[in-house]
């Protein structure tokens, strides 16, 4: 167990050495109860938030503990072992444990040690893949989960610019725009957003001087996603992998429009019912955004209408070859998506616009964008890129970056 603590000292040494941002979900995470679990995909902070919450409780103090659950030590002990010598042994009452899906079990044991340790705290991180309700051991009531994303442009500018901005809803968007163009101020901020599209997504890219070496890291994680994550939880072989491999590159090189489940099936020669599912897969791994129509029954959820990648930075980082107004098109729609997504508000394809939310429509474009689609639409907006201010039926794309 000295072995955890030694790890522990060597990374909190190296933490404290580097700049820290204090995200807002991470001020609204709580220890009210037993268990709570930072879920998402890779590369967005929750090795980062666990480490600063130990820091936080004592861990130069030893009353608190991080290891990850790919640690050797797990090899020859139990999770529940450990918890038991800490709580017997040592003043520790907070275990944070970082990747909980690497450690065969976790959810029994997690599971056992709510119901025995009444006054011990376990934060956990793990993929977004982790479904608590459909665990055979059903720890839906005993944790408390928050969903961590990469950074919304509202972030990456506090990040980067230094200064607090605010959170804006959606509603205070489209009827106070104006107003909130002008308390914004912020020069030159089209140019930040176009940045933002290509590298401002991921909170590890400050490490990276380079684009190359940005870009390079998220392949790196895409390929541990399809092969690690996916190919665990759901116990593919390779062939399988490469196929959802060609898969992910297909959405990130097609226009948003022209992919069905259909024409990928067709496409890569395979039937309808596996490539559905692998599909699913990489959604359910936070590589995807899916648009559904607004309609209700099952076939509706099962197909979606149109398919995104899950960020803007995917886009570049793959060299997408497609012409550069259909590329800017398909980042621009991506772009808002992922903050409607990420900041929990349901999403719908619409015939008449690109985005149905609430009672609202929006078209996305560029500066020149008609208003032709939404015409005569009630609560119909054009979300145009490459303005500072908008009018009436006009918010400027960069707004939408201020939801969470």
């Amino acid at each position: 167990m000295n072995q955890l603590f030694e790890i522990q000292r060597i990374l909190l040494d190296q933490f404290q050495e580097l700049p820290f941002f204090s995200r807002k979900i991470f001020q609204n995470v709580t220890l009210d109860n037993k268990i709570s679990g930072i879920l998402g995909p890779r590369g967005v902070g929750k090795t980062t938030f666990l480490l600063n919450l130990v820091l936080n409780h004592g861990a130069s103090l030893r009353k608190a503990l991080y290891v990850s659950a790919d640690n050797l030590y797990f090899l020859d002990h139990r999770l529940l072992e450990l918890v038991d010598r800490l709580y017997k042994e040592t003043d520790v009452r907070l275990l944070c444990i970082d990747e909980v899906h690497k450690y065969p079990n976790w959810n029994q044991e997690l599971k056992n040690i709510a119901d025995t340790y009444l006054d011990f705290r376990i934060v956990f991180s793990g993929s977004s893949m982790i479904d608590l309700i459909q665990s055979k051991y059903d720890l839906s009531r005993r944790v408390t989960i928050y969903y961590l994303h990469g950074f919304s442009f509202r972030e990456y500018l506090e990040w980067h610019l230094k200064k607090t901005l605010p959170i804006y809803s959606l509603d205070d968007l489209v009827n106070s725009h104006l107003q909130i163009e002008q308390d914004i101020g912020i020069p030159e901020i089209i140019k930040h957003l176009h940045e933002y599209f290509r590298t401002g997504y991921y909170p590890f890219f400050w490490g990276f001087t380079q684009d190359r070496e940005k870009f390079q890291s998220i392949d790196n994680s895409t390929q541990k996603t399809i092969y690690e994550d996916i190919g665990t939880f759901h116990s593919l072989k390779t062939p399988s992998l490469l196929i959802i491999e060609k898969l992910f590159k297909f959405i990130l090189n097609s226009a948003p429009g022209e992919l069905s489940v259909f024409k990928l099936a067709k496409t890569l020669d395979k039937d309808f019912e596996t490539i559905s599912s692998y599909v699913h897969y990489l959604h359910e791994a936070g590589l995807v955004r899916f648009l559904y129509p607004h309609l209700s029954g099952n076939a509706s959820l099962r197909n979606p209408s149109k398919m995104y990648p899950d960020n803007t930075n995917l886009l570049y980082a793959s060299y997408v070859p497609l012409a550069q107004d259909k590329t800017l098109g398909k980042v621009r729609e991506t772009f808002v998506i992922q903050h409607l997504q990420n900041a929990n508000h349901s999403t719908f394809y619409s015939k008449n616009g690109d985005v149905q939310v609430n009672n609202y429509l929006f078209e996305i474009g560029g500066p020149s964008k008609k208003d032709t689609q939404i015409k005569g639409k009630k609560n119909g907006f054009i979300l145009k890129d490459g303005v500072l201010t908008g009018s009436k039926t006009e918010i400027p794309l960069y707004l939408i970056g201020f939801l969470y």
